[in-house]
């Protein structure tokens, strides 16, 4: 499924490295001990503080997350755009487990969180597994008991001697307990079919997933690896880590 989305992230080339933000300069791990655990205990630690923004670094606030447009679905027979949209509850991401490989610069993160919450507006036109949806309105999607296997690739560049790592490729896997859609004002306001094929999302919701996961996936990778980018353009490796 092809998906374009457009996030408000602010990409910077310093001339002069930036030290890590006083805050989380207490989170920084040895690269010879532990590296592993270490980022997952400290990781958790930094995500809400990092959700709630780093304005000198130009890191937007992510509860809730703004979000102006998506394209979560677009083929010959569906089409499905999001506009203002907030995702709540990044900020309650948990770390379970980390895998670096400093050879081939390829770093794999998996996520759990109990609850994320994507509103906004929506227009829809086609049709999704055989039935018609049409409409446009608010709209909210929850991903409930979400696991997500983040995996990073990028390459390291030099900068005024200093080293720099640059993200090049996001991949994310995920896994639901459950996914509840509702979308408000479909069929142009006529409730019954609304409400009917609220209903039929919801009962097929694993399905479903073939046409709306790939999107929502795109969509929370890109937001995450976006903001890495933004601190990584400012803070050299020797900043993030203690040797």
């Amino acid at each position: 499924m092809k998906m374009n989305i457009l996030i408000f992230v602010v990409f910077v080339c310093c001339v002069h490295a930036r030290e890590l933000p006083k805050f989380l300069q207490p989170f920084k791990c040895s690269t010879k001990k532990n590296v592993e655990n270490c980022i997952v205990n400290n990781g958790n630690k930094a995500i809400p503080l990092v959700a709630e923004g780093i304005p000198d670094y130009k890191v937007p606030k992510m509860n809730p997350l703004l979000v102006p447009f998506a394209q979560l679905i677009s083929t010959p027979t569906l089409g499905l755009n999001m506009t203002n949209v907030k995702i709540h509850n990044l900020g309650n991401m948990k770390l379970s487990h980390v895998k670096f490989n400093w050879q081939t610069n390829i770093f794999a993160f998996d996520l759990r969180c109990k609850s994320i919450k994507i509103e906004g507006e929506y227009s829809v036109n086609g049709k999704i597994m055989v039935l018609p949806m049409k409409g446009n309105g608010p709209f909210e999607i929850y991903l409930n008991d979400g696991m997500y296997n983040l995996t990073i690739s990028g390459t390291i560049s030099k900068r005024n001697g200093d080293k720099y790592f640059h993200i090049e490729e996001t991949r994310m896997n995920y896994h639901f307990d459950n996914v509840k859609f509702q979308f408000n004002n479909l069929f142009d306001g006529n409730k019954q079919l609304g409400d009917e094929m609220n209903k039929f999302l919801n009962e097929n919701w694993e399905p479903l997933l073939a046409d709306f996961g790939p999107g929502i996936s795109k969509t929370i990778s890109s937001i995450i690896a976006g903001f890495m980018q933004v601190l990584l353009n400012q803070i050299p490796h020797s900043e993030i880590f203690l040797d």
